[in-house]
């Protein structure tokens, strides 16, 4: 067997759970017509497909309904037995249509092999893409080996790992005249708004670019400096005197890739030993077929805070490493101006009482 077949069959083996995943399935599956009831008003498995052992459902519901709770995003599980005939996008859509549903929710078809996971728009800013892929991965990896239990078990902790990082005040839902509200008002106004966002202005998208244009110049540096909005919509640009025009093109890509994707631009996969020119060609070249933005260049910044992207910097017309380093500059001065004065000043005891001179 040659190479290249090996490495197809490697990765087909990484997209569809193996056949002997669901022969061990009968072993799991309760012997009752009914699956286990387990719906809650905020967490939900609802095991139609018998995939997991009723008791196991049993432990790690709570841990789910906890986190769910805390952070005011519904997660519900599904299986299903058969897709019949749908694709496993149009089933997962149908479902959370039919439930009026938002917060995560993730479908996996039993007969089809497919796993879906999909989040309501309001959410996405806590399960970006990559928080959804790592939810999709840990599924995929138990029921890969065999055990659905273990899949389950790993799924629910990527789900309750992202849920942590929201902040609990984040979605906290109105109370009516003083009274707490109930766990289903809950459920419904939490859904309706989200509080306690903060929001980057045009002040302090110029602080940013203050900031950056100090370190280009310590550097010897004429750059060109965008910074745009969470959405990747801009809100400030300076083309320093004799930089590059063409530049300031791919600063603003810069800047709303770094926004829009909540991270850092650079090659791609990440931490490789060498980039993917394959992959990061053909991942701008979608972007750019699509109307969209991307780039893979060094230089853009997201700006974080209270764990929140606010929005993005970036900066063109030096080396990569450079652009990123002025970008980096300009999201530092800014966030050292955010800290309160109090934070600033020496603690009294760091300040060393003068020596009274003798006379």
């Amino acid at each position: 067997m040659t190479s290249r077949h090996r490495g197809i069959r490697r990765v087909f083996s990484a997209v569809v759970w193996g056949l002997a995943v669901f022969s061990s399935l009968s072993l799991c599956a309760r012997g009752d017509d009914q699956a286990p009831a387990t719906a809650s008003k905020l967490a939900e498995i609802e095991d139609e497909a018998k995939l997991f052992t009723p008791k196991v459902v049993e432990d790690l519901l709570p841990r789910l309904e906890k986190a769910s709770r805390e952070s005011a995003i519904p997660a519900k599980i599904e299986t299903i037995g058969s897709l019949d005939g749908k694709t496993i996008e149009e089933a997962s859509l149908n479902k959370v249509m039919r439930d009026g549903r938002e917060g995560v929710y993730i479908l996996l078809a039993k007969s089809e092999r497919k796993i879906e996971v999909r989040v309501s728009r309001r959410f996405k800013g806590a399960f970006h893409e990559g928080a959804q892929r790592s939810i999709r991965d840990a599924f995929v990896s138990g029921l890969h080996k065999g055990d659905p239990d273990l899949g389950l078990r790993q799924g629910i902790d990527a789900i309750v790992g992202v849920l942590d990082t929201v902040p609990k005040a984040a979605h906290e839902p109105v109370k009516l005249n003083g009274a707490a509200p109930s766990e289903a008002a809950k459920a419904a106004t939490s859904s309706l708004i989200v509080r306690d966002q903060v929001r980057l202005t045009l002040a302090g998208a110029r602080r940013i670019i203050e900031g950056a244009e100090k370190k280009a110049a310590e550097l010897g540096l004429k750059v060109n400096i965008a910074v745009v909005d969470d959405g990747g919509h801009l809100l400030s640009f300076e083309r320093m005197d004799g930089a590059r025009p063409a530049s300031g093109y791919t600063a603003n890509t810069k800047a709303v890739t770094a926004a829009t994707f909540r991270q850092e631009t650079g090659p791609l996969p990440k931490g490789a030993p060498a980039p993917d020119l394959l992959l990061n060609v053909s991942l701008q070249n979608a972007a750019t077929a699509s109307g969209g933005k991307l780039t893979t260049l060094y230089g853009g910044i997201p700006v974080v805070v209270d764990k929140q992207v606010i929005g993005g910097v970036g900066v063109g017309g030096g080396t990569g490493e450079q652009d990123a380093a002025v970008a980096k500059a300009g999201v530092e001065s800014f966030l050292q101006e955010l800290k309160p004065k109090e934070e600033l000043k020496p603690k009294e005891s760091d300040v060393k009482p003068e020596k009274l001179s003798e006379k």
